[in-house]
């Protein structure tokens, strides 16, 4: 469980979250360790955009609870899910956001600078595949 509403997660509970997800399973402990201590972990209340297409900006975002509205040009193509990695279209690509993401409901993420997630696209080849892979799913959904 990711803890009582609207309160923040230990390191070891984000640890724990982050482990549990495809793209951070080949982390070491350490590294881990050491990206959770990197991120910051923003609420949004229902209504409050987490991104805004067309925005520069290449932060990389998991949905640690709630769920946010997926927009692209004005239509609804999707909502996010928990544990979900969203944001990385723009760090992959021109910098600039693909899609707007407004909270459907209050929801907890946490925020990493892409310098983060390149250190884990570093030390696991394997993870950028599954990024990008991810990223292309999202683009071009079958």
């Amino acid at each position: 469980m990711l803890g009582a509403k609207g309160e923040r997660l230990t390191e070891t509970d984000r640890q724990s979250f982050l482990a549990g997800l495809e793209f951070f399973s080949h982390c070491k402990e350490r590294q881990l360790g050491d990206l959770c201590r990197l991120a910051v972990e923003r609420s949004l209340l229902a209504g409050a955009e987490l991104c805004h297409q067309g925005d520069f900006e290449n932060e990389v975002f998991v949905v640690l609870d709630g769920s946010a509205e997926v927009s692209v040009d004005g239509a609804v193509v999707g909502v996010t899910t928990v544990g979900e990695i969203v944001g990385e279209l723009s760090m992959l690509g021109s910098g600039r956001r693909s899609a707007t993401l407004r909270a459907v409901e209050p929801m907890r993420v946490l925020v990493f600078a892409p310098e983060d997630i390149d250190s884990v696209l570093s030390a696991d080849p394997s993870s950028a595949q599954r990024l990008t892979r991810h990223g292309s799913q999202r683009r071009d959904p079958e």
